[in-house]
């Protein structure tokens, strides 16, 4: 499998520091909200924002009609009885592989608040304000340039004892729009060794991942440290 988009690597770069960026921008931002929230006692403060309906508002890439579609997780079964339920919550996943699975899906058609489910607190990427993380996610995180293709989930390596497992896996991407030297319709395969932690409840969650690209020359080198 051939890697074609040769900037990966910066593009990558740009994406990591675009969503730290946006994290300490935001953190700056609530202290400022604090302190304007104090100054101005008396007036009344606004409705507070409620999680579900932030999300609500945000686009998806959801098929019209979820039975009739495969899920791109590439398990060969329909959306609506493989990940669909664990996105709408009524099931939770209970391997570290269905963690991958449903998490690559829900990137697939950008259902931000699975992804925010399903990450660990140790994860470098969590947040206690769930509303500025989905934000974040949504303006930054959901890689709208580009269109998942395919997911290579390798096996089950345990850790240190059963509640840790790692995965390597590859994920195939194609551009739909012209972003830097990538041009429409472009491919590019990325790599990533993942960490799963399942907590004492019997739940997996996704607690961090060393992305690589499989671009000849770069194999080696980390692209998110």
């Amino acid at each position: 499998m051939k890697a074609i988009c040769c900037s990966f690597f910066l593009w990558s770069l740009l994406v990591f520091l675009l969503q730290n960026v946006a994290g300490l921008a935001a953190k700056k931002n609530n202290k400022g909200g604090r302190k304007a929230a104090a100054s101005n006692r008396g007036f009344g403060a606004g409705p507070a924002e409620v999680f579900e309906e932030v999300c609500s508002k945000f686009k998806t890439r959801l098929p019209s009609d979820t039975s009739s579609v495969l899920c791109p997780c590439g398990t060969g079964e329909m959306y609506e009885t493989c990940c669909a339920p664990y996105h709408r919550g009524t099931v939770l996943p209970d391997s570290p592989t269905k963690v991958l699975r449903t998490r690559y899906t829900a990137f697939t058609y950008r259902i931000v608040p699975y992804i925010l489910d399903t990450t660990h607190e140790t994860c470098r990427d969590y947040r206690e304000n769930r509303i500025t993380w989905a934000k974040d996610m949504n303006k930054n995180g959901m890689f709208d340039s580009f269109q998942f293709v395919a997911l290579e989930p390798g096996p089950e390596i345990f850790g240190k004892d059963d509640k840790e497992v790692f995965i390597d896996f590859k994920v195939r991407m194609q551009a739909v729009k012209d972003f830097g030297d990538c041009v429409t319709g472009q491919e590019m395969v990325i790599g990533e060794k993942s960490r799963f932690i399942c907590d004492d409840s019997g739940k997996w969650t996704y607690a961090s991942g060393d992305v690589s690209s499989l671009i000849e020359g770069l194999e080696d080198m980390i692209l998110n440290h």
